[in-house]
């Protein structure tokens, strides 16, 4: 089979359900330009041969079997959307989605990027030093300017080693839906396996997948969202639900301001059932899948104020996420 010339580093399926509901049209925001505007999702997040790389002078491409895990993660998808719940997905396909997301967690632009971009950083340190590499070293070979098919070789490698080196770190976390409204939409970034962490681990990195404390969101339509957490932090939860529950209700009325939102968070976290989210809960989600993206926010609705704000507030923003994001979670994942 010949690979399409056209291969998109966010399933086109995906895309789709976060369109207008007009012939797989979708609102586009690019950070870079600030300019926003609709199209189809066959035109974004995608790349001429983005997968296609030469070795001893012969062509190979990863773009048809990635199609084909994405055929195979596409209907276990539409069926939590369809149960709107995680908890009947059977433990052959929760970890057939891991391994999907392990690989979305790579095969991005902003990912190869990244990846470029850490191996000028090491140069940089190293000259800015005074330090000679010996020629023909290990160091020589990790810190030398690559070409662009020495970089999609690299990138490659890792995409096939991420199901092993990363789906086990999605496929320990409590699973559970994030759902929202067709009137406050999520977004999904050209990234959009999205980390977050409450814990403050300085002076080390706290995005890691394997970190204590780690959040990983992922959208899956323009009203739900995927939500994988530590199982500390649902363990948390579970004991101040059952705290809560053991007390009167007068007696932690003046100190516990949504007593019933961590009651409906505990029973998510145990069924794997949809959280509704408030309003500023779809905001902290949106803000993270624009500051993961590498320029490209998507969207159901034309309305771009957060990414707008985000941008004028951070305008490092417009380059996509930093170096420093995926030092942390190389590491940390590791």
């Amino acid at each position: 089979m010949t690979a399409a010339k056209i291969q998109h580093y966010v399933p086109k399926f995906l895309l789709r359900n976060f369109g207008t509901g007009k012939k797989d049209q979708l609102w586009v925001f690019d950070k870079a330009s600030g300019r926003s505007f609709q199209t189809n999702a066959k035109n974004v997040a995608s790349e001429s041969r983005f997968y296609d790389f030469v070795v001893d002078g012969a062509d190979h491409s990863l773009e048809d079997g990635l199609s084909r895990i994405e055929s195979q993660a596409k209907p276990i998808m539409e069926r939590i959307l369809q149960d709107d719940s995680v908890g009947a997905i059977p433990a052959q396909g929760r970890a057939l989605l891991a391994a999907f997301l392990a690989i979305q967690f790579v095969r991005t632009r902003a990912f190869r990027m990244q990846w470029e971009d850490m191996r000028r950083l090491l140069r940089e340190k190293i000259e800015s030093m005074g330090d000679h590499v010996a020629p023909g070293s290990q160091a020589e070979a990790l810190i030398r300017p690559q070409s662009e098919n020495e970089i999609k070789i690299d990138t490659a490698r890792m995409i096939l080693q991420a199901p092993t080196d990363f789906g086990p770190h999605f496929l320990n976390k409590v699973w559970f839906l994030a759902k929202t409204t067709k009137t406050h939409p999520f977004m999904i970034g050209d990234n959009p396996v999205a980390l977050q962490n409450h814990i403050d681990m300085e002076p080390y990195g706290n995005l890691g997948l394997g970190v204590k404390g780690i959040e990983i969101y992922f959208p899956l339509s323009s009203t739900r969202a995927l939500a994988m957490w530590c199982p500390s932090v649902a363990q948390q939860v579970a004991e101040a639900a059952n705290t809560l529950h053991s007390l009167p209700i007068q007696l932690t009325a003046s100190v516990v301001r949504d007593r019933e939102g961590i009651f409906a968070l505990d029973d998510a976290l145990t069924l794997g059932t949809a959280l509704p989210y408030k309003p500023e809960h779809v905001m902290n989600f949106n803000s993270l899948q624009v500051s993961r993206s590498e320029r490209y926010v998507f969207s159901s609705m034309g309305d771009f104020s957060l990414p707008i704000r985000m941008v004028a507030d951070h305008p490092i923003l417009r380059g996509g996420p930093r170096i420093t994001d995926m030092a942390s979670k190389r590491t940390s994942a590791e």
